[in-house]
């Protein structure tokens, strides 16, 4: 049986191999996106779930030749599991391993965030991969470049990801919004203790009082829903403006586009 571990493991790692091989050195992001969608998606695959506070974790796996063809593939439970702060420190104690056994240039893990919407529907989804304890299903690939300036850049910088998905808040749910000064506003998709540590689903209202670091104009308000409120990234590049709080709180915009049914 250990022989067959040890077989086990060394396929693992030889199509890891295979996989990052499809990263051409001459070639652009786009063109290693279309390459790792090509290989992970799944025809016809989606997947559905219900909220708020749906609890999970994500691992970016890095791939590319350099920092301007990087790209960044994704798997995320949501739908098929969980991810407890335990179930996410074990994957950070593998990280070494999980770069190794999947011929990554390096792995981005996101800590433990809850869900702020009623149902979420992903109509992209690929392949399911164990990370430590975790199940979790490919939902995407992003240049690193384009990551690193939507959550990577700091606080409070909208950037665009690329995703086909739909979030629903319903009527009568609480939402948690910030306001810029031009009129679009952020509707908080997720939250996390990971960083303010006494941060609960029950206190979120309470969030205003703690920022420090608002831009100027900036306004922090939650509001009950007095009709539906959907949040779909419009076709055909499906591209979301997102960012994060001081708080790692991740937010998407409404009125950049069509992804919102109307402004909150």
């Amino acid at each position: 049986m250990k022989h067959v571990g040890k077989t086990a493991r060394r396929l693992a790692v030889l199509a890891a191999v295979s996989a990052a091989a499809f990263i051409g050195a001459c070639a652009t992001a786009e063109q290693n996106m279309a390459a790792q969608q090509k290989q992970h998606l799944i025809p016809g695959k989606q997947l559905h779930a219900t909220g708020p506070n749906y609890q999970f974790c994500e691992v970016g796996l890095f791939y590319g030749t350099s920092m301007e063809n990087a790209v960044a593939d994704f798997y995320n439970p949501t739908g098929i599991d969980h991810c407890t702060p335990e179930q996410f420190a074990q994957i950070e104690k593998d990280k070494a391993q999980i770069i190794k056994d999947n011929g990554a240039r390096d792995a981005w893990l996101n800590p433990t965030r809850y869900w702020t919407w009623d149902e979420f529907w992903v109509y992209e989804v690929g392949e399911e991969k164990q990370f430590g304890p975790v199940k979790m299903a490919y939902m995407g690939v992003v240049p690193v470049e384009v990551m690193k300036k939507a959550v990577g850049a700091g606080h409070y910088h909208p950037g665009q990801i690329s995703r086909n998905n739909k979030y629903l808040f319903k009527k009568g749910t609480r939402v948690y919004l910030l306001d810029l000064p031009d009129g679009k506003v952020l509707v908080m998709q997720s939250w996390t203790n990971f960083t303010n540590k006494g941060e609960t689903a029950a206190n979120l209202k309470d969030l205003g009082s703690q920022f420090k670091q608002l831009p100027p104009g900036w306004k922090f308000r939650t509001k009950v829903l007095d009709r539906e409120l959907t949040v779909q990234p419009p076709a055909p590049n499906h591209l979301a403006w997102v960012t994060q709080d001081e708080f790692n709180n991740t937010y998407q915009g409404c009125g950049y586009d069509a992804a919102c049914n109307y402004v909150p």
